[in-house]
C-alpha cells in the first residue's frame, strides 16, 4: 500500500517539476516517461475500481420507516423493532439506508425527499414501511404518528400517499422493491368510516393491491384486503421471516419471498398469507456474492493518506461489516456493527460453506419448501376468491364450490390452460399472475348490478321484494274485531260460565 501511495505522491511532485522545467526554446517540456506511465496506470486502476461490481453496489439505496407510537391511535409493539432490524440488515448488505422511526408527517416527507434525491442514480431502490396503513377507494395511505383522521379531507394532508411514493421510485428505470408490513388493524379507519357515512364502504381492511410499472415488486405482509398479525416476539411474523432469509447469498428475490410466505403461513397456522406482486424483468439478489476480488483493498490502496480524525476507524468498522469468505467452517451470522446511536446491529442469516447445511448458496440446488396438498388447495381458494370466482371458505378442502369456481374461471380466462379441476402447484403459480377480477360478478336474486357492485333491489312504494327478487303488492288482510271487554252486553258469570240475555 505504501509503495502505491508513494507512486501517487511522486506523480504529483514530478508533474509540478515538469512545469518548472519548461524550455521555451525547445517548445517542449522535459519528458518523464516513467511518471506518465505511472499516472495513466493509476487513472486506469481508479476507473476499473469505480466500474467494478463491488463499487456499483454503493448505488443501492433504501428508505426504511417504522412507526409505533401513534398520538391519536393505537400504539403498535413491533414496527420500530422491525424497521431497525431491516435497516441494519440492508446496511450490512451494502445499501445506503435512509431510516426513520416514529415520524411525524413533516419528517416523513423530508426523509422521502432525501431518499428520492439519492435514488436518482441508483441501480436499485427499496422502500420498507412498518406501521399503520389505510386503504380508501383502492388507494393506499401510510400514516405518520401525528395523523388524525376525522374527515375524508384529512387523507390529503395528514397521510402519505403510497401511490405517490411508488410513482417517485418508478421515474427511473431500475429495480424497485416495496415491502409493506402495514396491514394491521387500524382504529383510525373506524373513526374515518363513521364520518364518511354511506361512502365508508370504500374503506378496506388492510391495504389494496397496487398496479405497478415494469421493474417493480411489491411485497405485502398479508394478502390485500386482510389484516396482518403484530406477533408476540420482538418482530412481526412477516419481518421475522424476512430477516432470516434476506441474507441468503445469490437467491433471487422472488424465490426469497416464496420462502418467507411459507414460513409465515406455518408460524400463524395459515391465518396470515404474505403476498407479492411482481413485474420484475430481471433477477435481483439482496446478497450477491460475485464482487471483483480484493475490490475493497484496491480502493484503500489508491486513496491518499488522511488525517487521524477517527474516519479511519469508521472505515474499518464498515470493512469489518462485510461478509468474510468461509473456508470449510459453518457460518450462521455475519459480524455485528454498531449504529450511530450505539445500538447493536442484528445479525443477518447467511448460507454456510458446509454442503450439509440447510441453506445452500446456489438457489437452483435449494428449491423453496414444497407446500402440502392442503396448503396448495387453500392458496388456490384464496386466489379464486381474490379473482371474484367465489370458491367459498378458504379451508384447503377441495370440494364442489372450489371446482365450480375453477370451472367459472376457465370459462372466462382462456389464457390459463386448466386441464383438470384439481389443485396443483402450477395452477397456483398461474393464478398468482392474474390481476383484477377474472370471474363476472354474480348477484343474488334480491340484488342487481350497479356500477360494478351488487345492490339490493328497490320496489315502488306500497310493494315488497320477494325472496325471488320480484316486487309484489301484498294482499289486504281482513281481521275481525273482537268485542271489547267493556262492551255493555247484558252478561254475567256464574260458577265459571258466562250467561247473556
Amino acid at each position: 500500500m505504501s509503495d502505491i501511495l508513494k507512486v501517487r505522491t511522486d506523480c504529483f511532485t514530478i508533474v509540478r517539476k515538469r512545469t518548472q522545467a519548461w524550455n521555451p526554446a525547445m517548445r517542449k517540456p522535459v519528458q518523464v516517461h516513467a511518471t506518465i506511465s505511472a499516472a495513466v496506470a493509476a487513472l486506469f486502476l481508479i476507473s476499473a475500481v469505480i466500474l467494478s461490481p463491488a463499487f456499483a453496489k454503493a448505488s443501492r439505496v433504501a428508505l426504511v420507516i417504522g412507526n409505533s407510537k401513534y398520538e391519536n391511535g393505537q400504539n403498535l409493539a413491533n414496527p420500530r423493532n422491525d424497521a431497525e432490524g431491516i435497516s441494519n440488515a440492508l446496511t450490512q448488505l451494502g445499501f445506503k439506508v435512509f431510516s426513520g422511526y416514529d415520524l411525524k408527517r413533516k419528517d416523513f416527507v423530508s426523509l422521502i425527499g432525501e431518499f428520492a434525491r439519492a435514488s436518482r442514480v441508483a441501480e436499485a431502490a427499496v422502500l420498507y414501511y412498518a406501521g399503520h396503513g389505510l386503504e380508501v377507494g383502492n388507494a393506499n395511505y401510510l400514516l405518520p404518528v401525528d395523523a388524525e383522521l376525522m374527515d375524508e379531507a384529512d387523507l390529503e394532508f395528514q397521510t402519505i400517499s403510497l401511490n405517490s411514493v411508488i410513482g417517485l421510485m418508478e421515474r427511473e428505470k431500475r429495480t424497485n422493491l416495496v415491502i409493506l408490513d402495514a396491514c394491521r388493524d387500524n382504529p383510525m379507519a373506524r373513526n374515518l368510516s363513521r364520518s364518511m357515512g354511506t361512502r365508508s364502504t370504500s374503506i378496506g381492511r388492510g391495504l389494496a393491491r397496487v398496479e405497478t410499472g415494469i421493474g417493480t415488486l411489491i411485497a405485502y405482509a398479508t394478502q390485500p384486503g386482510n389484516v396482518a398479525l403484530d406477533g408476540e416476539g420482538r418482530h412481526s411474523p412477516f419481518t421475522s421471516a424476512l430477516l432470516r432469509h434476506i441474507g441468503t447469498p445469490d437467491i433471487d428475490v422472488e424465490i426469497m419471498f416464496r420462502r418467507v410466505r411459507f414460513e409465515v403461513m406455518e408460524a400463524t397456522q395459515g391465518q396470515q398469507v404474505p403476498w407479492s406482486s411482481s413485474s420484475l424483468i430481471g433477477s435481483f439478489q439482496f446478497r450477491d456474492q460475485k464482487p471483483a476480488p480484493n475490490a475493497q483493498e484496491t480502493i484503500a490502496e489508491i486513496s491518499p493518506p488522511t488525517p487521524d480524525d477517527g474516519s479511519a476507524d469508521d472505515a474499518q468498522a464498515v470493512e469489518n461489516a462485510a461478509p468474510a469468505q468461509t473456508d470449510g467452517a459453518n457460518r450462521d451470522v455475519v459480524e455485528q456493527t454498531e449504529t450511530g446511536g450505539g445500538a447493536e446491529a442484528e445479525p443477518i442469516q447467511v448460507a454456510t460453506a458446509n454442503p450439509d447445511a440447510q441453506v445452500q448458496s446456489d438457489p437452483s440446488e435449494s428449491p423453496p419448501p414444497v407446500l402440502s396438498n392442503r396448503e396448495i388447495a387453500r392458496s388456490i381458494q384464496l386466489e379464486l376468491n381474490r379473482l371474484g370466482c367465489q370458491a367459498g371458505t378458504e379451508d384447503g378442502i377441495w370440494g364442489r364450490n372450489s371446482r365450480r369456481a375453477l370451472q367459472t374461471l376457465s370459462e372466462h380466462t382462456p389464457e390459463i390452460d386448466i386441464v383438470a379441476l384439481e389443485p396443483t402447484a402450477n395452477l397456483l403459480h398461474d393464478l398468482e399472475n392474474l390481476d383484477g377480477r377474472a370471474c363476472p360478478l354474480t348477484c343474488s336474486a334480491t340484488e342487481e348490478l350497479r356500477e360494478g357492485a351488487c345492490v339490493r333491489k328497490t320496489c315502488p312504494s306500497g310493494q315488497r321484494l320477494s325472496s325471488r327478487g320480484a316486487c309484489y303488492v301484498p294482499k289486504a288482510t281482513n281481521t275481525r274485531r273482537r268485542p271489547s271487554s267493556n262492551s255493555r252486553s247484558n252478561c254475567f258469570k256464574y260458577n265459571g260460565q258466562t250467561y247473556c240475555d
